[in-house]
């Protein structure tokens, strides 16, 4: 079996919490809502922007959730790399599997993730790149996969890893392994619920995967 490796991007690859508080309350302030604690926005996180937007300001009119989203979109397009770092290790091991498929799948629009590896000089390590609009599907959605499905040669098994329910739950039903990190945006319960193949709790561990055993 060769393992393919698809990661979720924010709270799995990258911490990018801060700055999408940041832009998140910047959005909230400049239209008229109130702004909300970091902890409580890094809660939301994990259903792609316009949700996360949608969450934090309740269940608005169709106009407002747009100005709101909008003004979000632009000002973190533009302040999307102040905070964000890979999580230790990550460079690391990316170097050392080059020789291994791996994609990004990830519910952020597909122009800001790109934006993101691009920033981070890690764009070269991914076959494929999947955001929350590349297709009309997004996590946990198991069609978000389809593109990558058949593309697969003989003997080769994806594996989704990612820091939320949502992730496994679109791993599971494309029928791949799936690995939860706890170390994200998302409580570890959460994790413990949707019941992953694999749970790590600091990137550092995915090498003691037993997929690895043979690579």
């Amino acid at each position: 079996m060769l393992p393919i490796l698809l990661f979720d991007l924010d709270g799995t690859l990258i911490d990018s919490k801060k700055d999408i508080a940041l832009s998140l309350n910047y959005a909230l302030a400049r239209e008229g809502f109130a702004k909300l604690p970091e902890e409580e926005i890094f809660q939301l996180v994990g259903w792609g922007a316009r949700q996360l937007v949608q969450e934090a300001i309740g269940n608005p009119e169709t106009t407002a959730l747009d100005r709101v989203y909008q003004s979000f979109a632009k000002y973190y397009g533009e302040h999307l790399l102040d905070h964000t770092r890979l999580y230790p290790g990550v460079e690391r091991f990316l170097n050392q599997f080059k020789h291994m498929k791996k994609g990004v799948v990830t519910n952020k629009p597909e122009l800001l993730s790109k934006k993101i590896i691009e920033g981070l000089g890690i764009q070269h390590h991914f076959q494929w790149l999947i955001g929350g609009d590349t297709f009309s599907v997004q996590k946990p959605n198991p069609q978000v996969f389809d593109s990558i499905k058949i593309s697969l040669q003989e003997g080769e098994m994806p594996i989704m890893i990612g820091d939320s329910a949502v992730d496994i739950q679109s791993g599971k039903g494309a029928g791949f392994m799936t690995c939860g990190v706890s170390y994200g945006f998302r409580p570890r319960a959460e994790l413990v619920e949707a019941q992953p193949d694999f749970l790590i709790d600091r990137f550092e561990e995915i090498y003691n995967l037993p997929i690895f055993q043979y690579v």
